[in-house]
């Protein structure tokens, strides 16, 4: 079979009709449909089954879906072999905001300077940092999230064929707030009194993952934002607050800010780093990597 029908199957799947599919794949309607009768007939099987002019994946169909996302993966592994070995001493992260992970990054360039070659760090939202990686735009991808969804992360890697490595396992959570805020008083808060609170979010994350977990049931209640900066201006003028794994660096959010242990919280955070299974870190990843989990095991 030849191996653009593999991406064939998934865009029709993804775009929900061959007519889409076509013009996403700059195919005509006729073609593209050929294309998938004859590989089903390569198959043995059908992956689609059509019924009033939709298109839904047979039972054969979703496994072959499966292992058509990790063939294509890997074919996109094999062509971006060169780009991943360019610069091949430097780092290339992408994370999640997060105050430990810059500042442990910062920390890192003073101790392990890097010769004639350019370090990247990006910090962006967790869908974005996920895409980074899936599509080689980044070697490594940091992000934290709640336990109780930590699993579907394994799943996604695997279907990715990547990497999965814990950072930090099932790490209290703070309330990060104003001291002028009344909360500022409290020497710690319940997790279920959160849901009453006005939040701040980052723009580019899951509801279901971050303020379904809260016990939101809607955002009415939030205010989001882009970034770290702009996480923190919000806070120091307002009575906005927000939930974050504890900190573990020495550095302190504001001298305007408080932290405040949320107990009772039906799980913790963990934090994972995500590379490609093929991708072999470089000597100077794998000092960041370890500076990483002996920020977290302290």
């Amino acid at each position: 079979m030849d191996s653009k029908c593999f991406r064939y199957f998934i865009e029709v799947y993804e775009c929900g009709s061959i007519n889409k599919a076509a013009k996403h794949l700059g195919l005509s309607q006729p073609n593209l449909s050929v294309c998938i009768k004859n590989a089903e007939k390569e198959l043995g099987f059908s992956v689609f089954s059509r019924n009033n002019n939709r298109i839904q994946l047979t039972s054969e169909g979703e496994l072959f879906l499966k292992s058509a996302h990790k063939i294509v993966t890997e074919l996109d592994a094999i062509g971006n072999i060169p780009s991943l070995f360019v610069n091949k001493g430097n780092i290339s992260v992408s994370s999640t905001y997060s105050f430990d992970f810059m500042n442990l990054f910062m920390q890192f360039k003073k101790k392990n300077p890097a010769r004639n070659i350019e370090d990247s760090f990006k910090e962006t939202g967790l869908i974005q940092v996920i895409r980074d990686v899936v599509d080689k735009r980044y070697r490594m991808g940091l992000f934290y999230c709640f336990d109780s969804i930590s699993e579907s992360y394994f799943e996604m890697a695997e279907k990715y064929n990547m990497k999965l490595i814990p950072i930090a396992k099932s790490k209290p959570l703070i309330l990060l707030t104003s001291k002028k805020n009344p909360l500022a008083l409290r020497r710690e808060i319940e997790f279920e009194r959160i849901r009453e609170l006005r939040c701040i979010m980052y723009e580019n994350f899951k509801f279901e993952e971050w303020l379904g977990i809260l016990g939101f049931e809607d955002d009415n209640k939030i205010l989001y934002v882009f970034d770290r900066g702009g996480l923190l201006d919000a806070i120091k003028q307002s009575n906005y607050s927000t939930v974050m794994m504890k900190r573990f660096s020495d550095m302190s959010y504001s001298s305007e800010c408080v932290e405040i242990p949320v107990v009772n919280a039906p799980c913790g955070m963990s934090a994972y780093l995500m590379y490609h299974s093929a991708y072999v870190p470089n000597p100077r990843e794998k000092i960041f990597i370890r500076q990483l989990k002996a920020l977290f095991n302290d």
